[in-house]
C-alpha cells in the first residue's frame, strides 16, 4: 500500500509547514504509522529502532513531527532485510549508516544483504575470527540475535521478516538459537507465540500468503519435536497424556509443552489435536496416567461427554486444563479426578513436572 501524501493548501493559502515563496519546497515524509503499513513492520519495532538504533526518521516539519523520507524508509526496509536474517539489530543498524542511497539501492536490488556487513565484521569480530559459527555468516548473526539479552521485539520481526521471505533455514536457525539461549518456556512465551500471533495477523489482513503462516508453523513444530528426540533418553516415569479438545485444531502449544516436559525429564503421550473425548477416555484407561492436560483455545461447552465419562477412572488422575476455551466450575464425577486449571505456560509446566522430593504426581 503506498501512503498519500497530505493534500496541499490551497492556492493563495499558506500552511504551517508550506514553504516561503521562493523556497525549495520540502521533500514529503511519511508518519510512523504509514511506514509501519506500507512495510508490514509493527511501529513499536519502528520506534525501538529509531530510538536504540538511530534508523528512523530524518525529516522534520515546521511543526517539529517527524517524518520518515524514502531514504529512510529504504534504510529500514534494508535494515529489516539484515534482520530477518538473522543479524543483530545494532550490526544491521551500524552497516545501513555507512551506506549512501545508492549503496542502500544496490543491496536491496541484489541477493547479498549480509555482505556489507561481513565486509565490516559481522557481529563486532574480524572475518574468521575464534568463536565464528561454521555455517558463515548468518550463522554467527542468527546466533547473537538469539541470546538472551536480545530484545525479543526484534527476534519477533526477524522470524516473520523470514515467513515474509519464505527463508526456511533463517527461520530453523532462529528458532533453533533462541531454545539455545533461552528454555522452551521463555521461547514460546516470549518468542515463538508472538511471532505467530503476529503472522497469523498479517495473513488475516491480507499482508501475507497462508504459504508463509504455513511455513512458520510447521519449521516450529520440527525444531520444538527435535528438542523432545534430544531429550528422550532422559524421561522417566508414568507419562502425563497431552491432548487438545475434540474440535480443537490448534496444537503447538502442546508441542511447546511436550518440549520443556522433556527437558525436565518428564515421559509424556501426545495424542495432538483433535482427540474425540471417547478415544481420549480410552487412552487413559489403557495407559492409567498419573495427569492429562487439556488444551482448548474455542469455546467449549459447561457440560460435554468428557467429564462425565471420567466415572470411569478408578486411580488418582489430575486434570490439567490449559487456554481460553475453557469455562469456569467444570464439575467432575466424584471420585479420584481431580481438575486444575492454569492461566499460561509456565503454570502448566508447574503442575505436571513432579516437586523436587515429593511423591510423583
Amino acid at each position: 500500500m503506498n501512503p498519500q501524501p497530505a493534500a496541499p493548501s490551497e492556492p493563495g493559502q499558506t500552511g504551517p509547514d508550506d514553504p516561503e515563496p521562493g523556497e525549495r519546497p520540502p521533500e514529503l515524509g511519511w508518519p510512523v504509522g504509514v511506514v509501519s503499513e506500507r512495510l508490514a513492520i509493527a511501529a513499536p519495532t519502528l520506534r525501538s529502532w529509531d530510538r536504540r538504533h538511530g534508523v528512523g526518521p530524518s525529516l522534520r516539519t515546521r511543526g517539529n513531527h517527524r517524518r520518515y523520507t524514502e531514504l529512510d524508509i529504504r534504510r529500514v526496509l534494508l535494515m529489516s532485510r539484515l534482520t530477518a536474517q538473522g543479524v543483530p539489530a545494532q550490526s544491521a543498524a551500524d552497516s545501513v549508516l555507512t551506506l549512501d542511497a545508492a549503496a542502500i539501492a544496490e543491496r536491496l536490488e541484489g541477493d547479498g544483504v549480509l555482505e556489507a556487513l561481513s565486509e565490516r565484521g559481522g557481529s563486532g569480530r574480524a572475518p574468521g575470527a575464534a568463536g565464528d559459527a561454521t555455517d558463515g555468516a548468518v550463522s554467527v548473526s542468527v546466533g547473537d540475535a538469539a541470546g538472551s539479552g536480545q530484545d525479543a521485539t526484534d527476534l519477533v520481526e526477524a522470524i516473520v521478516g523470514a515467513a515474509r521471505a519464505l527463508d526456511p533455514r533463517t527461520m530453523a536457525l532462529l528458532y533453533r538459537q533462541v531454545m539455545r539461549r533461552r528454555d522452551v518456556g521463555r521461547a514460546w512465551v516470549d518468542v515463538f507465540a508472538p511471532a505467530l500471533r503476529r503472522v497469523g495477523a498479517l495473513w488475516e489482513e491480507g499482508r501475507l500468503g497462508v504459504q508463509s503462516e504455513h511455513l512458520t508453523s510447521e519449521l516450529l513444530q520440527s525444531e520444538l519435536r527435535a528438542v523432545v528426540r534430544a531429550n528422550r533418553l532422559r524421561v522417566s516415569g508414568l507419562p502425563v497424556v497431552l491432548a487438545s479438545a475434540d474440535d480443537e485444531q490448534h496444537h503447538l502449544p502442546l508441542l511447546a509443552l511436550e518440549a520443556e516436559l522433556a527437558r525436565h525429564g518428564v515421559a509424556s503421550l501426545f495424542l495432538g489435536p483433535r482427540v474425540p473425548s471417547d478415544a481420549l477416555v480410552s487412552a487413559l484407561r489403557e495407559s492409567q496416567p498419573r495427569a492429562v492436560f487439556l488444551w482448548a483455545s474455542l469455546a467449549r461447552p459447561q457440560a460435554e461427554p468428557f467429564w462425565r465419562d471420567l466415572e470411569v477412572v478408578d486411580w488418582p488422575l489430575e486434570v490439567v486444563v490449559g487456554g481460553p476455551g475453557w469455562p469456569d466450575g467444570i464439575v467432575v464425577p466424584e471420585g479420584p479426578v481431580s481438575v486444575t486449571r492454569v492461566a499460561d505456560f509456565d503454570a502448566a509446566v508447574a503442575a505436571l513436572v513432579p516437586r523436587p522430593g515429593g511423591p510423583e504426581r
